[in-house]
């Protein structure tokens, strides 16, 4: 009765058996990733519905080795993670773990980038085999590569636009002939020079002069040529000043030197620097440039218009007593 009753169980038995390989069969071709199952000589013993579209298999790899029927791209040989430490039936006799990342092909040339997991399958204790899994990475790694891209241009397109913003901001305050600073900026620059000489007692001077007889340079030479002389002014100027002085156009042929930290003496002997220098300038017309100039000092609780209008007084003043001269 007893074997009879064990023969009755074993149908029973495997019909689960069988029911239960169904199931698993049925949750593997479900699943998006590649799933190979192979033995211990890395024969493909099954792979599930995502391996196959992966890698354009029919059910003839059935039986075949995994070498055979999935190869590198580059040069269609065996890929690297089949031979990684020694073949990959010996991996999976060892029973270790493979993992990484390979850019696969099938059947036929496509490629696609996969990470991969080969976990070995034991049975009563004994390897029997490894599972393949395949994770098609292809469209993420195009998207990394893609961003990658776009964020390169997106670098290249913030430092153009900072450069064309540094650019923009340079011609605000720039007075585009003499390339000093324009009306606006110099006034701002100096309103700043005077907050901090009043706040921390420091010295402040600045130089005002214009070109003499510039009108007559214009009249008889023309504008063009009155540019020139303009800029060369200006060249003079930069040349004749420190670092740390701002220089600007205040408005036709008049220009303001703003000199921080600076008493009224060294203020005249740049202001008389400026003077030579210019007088000494040769010209392709017969005429030589001369400047008449101003230079005032701050004093305390003084603005900085008022400031501009002592240092003009005194210009004038040059300019009443024969011109090409400094008055301070």
């Amino acid at each position: 009765m007893g074997a009879k009753k064990e023969n009755k169980s074993d149908p029973d038995q495997v019909e689960r058996l069988e029911h239960e390989r169904d199931r698993l069969l049925r949750i593997l071709d479900a699943l998006n990733d590649g799933v190979i199952v192979v033995d211990r000589g890395a024969v493909i013993t099954f792979a599930n519905q995502a391996a196959c579209i992966m890698l354009s298999w029919n059910h003839d790899y059935l039986g075949c080795r995994l070498e055979a029927v999935m190869h590198c791209c580059d040069g269609g040989g065996t890929l690297p993670f089949l031979q990684s430490n020694g073949s990959l039936a010996r991996s999976i006799c060892e029973g270790r773990i493979l993992s990484g990342m390979e850019k696969i092909c099938g059947k036929v040339k496509f490629g696609l980038t996969v990470d991969y997991l080969v976990t070995p399958l034991s049975e009563s204790g004994e390897v029997v085999g490894a599972a393949v899994i395949l994770n098609n990475v292809s469209e993420r790694i195009m998207a990394e590569g893609a961003l990658g891209e776009a964020n390169k241009r997106l670098q290249r397109l913030n430092v153009e636009l900072k450069r064309k913003n540094k650019r923009l901001q340079e011609i605000a305050v720039t007075d585009s002939l003499t390339r000093l600073y324009n009306h606006r900026h110099i006034i701002e620059r100096l309103q700043e020079q005077v907050s901090t000489a009043k706040r921390y007692q420091r010295e402040l001077t600045v130089i005002m002069f214009d070109i003499d007889f510039f009108k007559k340079v214009n009249d008889t030479y023309g504008h063009p040529f009155g540019d020139k002389v303009l800029e060369q002014v200006a060249a003079t100027l930069r040349e004749e000043i420190r670092a740390a002085d701002i220089a600007g156009r205040y408005g036709g042929e008049e220009f303001l030197v703003v000199m921080p930290e600076t008493g009224l003496a060294e203020g005249l002997n740049t202001a008389e620097r400026i003077r030579l220098g210019l007088e000494g300038l040769t010209w392709r017309h017969p005429i030589t440039v001369t400047i008449s100039a101003g230079v005032a000092t701050w004093q305390k609780g003084e603005t900085a218009s008022e400031l501009i209008t002592r240092a003009d007084a005194l210009l004038y003043k040059a300019k009443e007593g024969g011109r090409n001269q400094v008055r301070g």
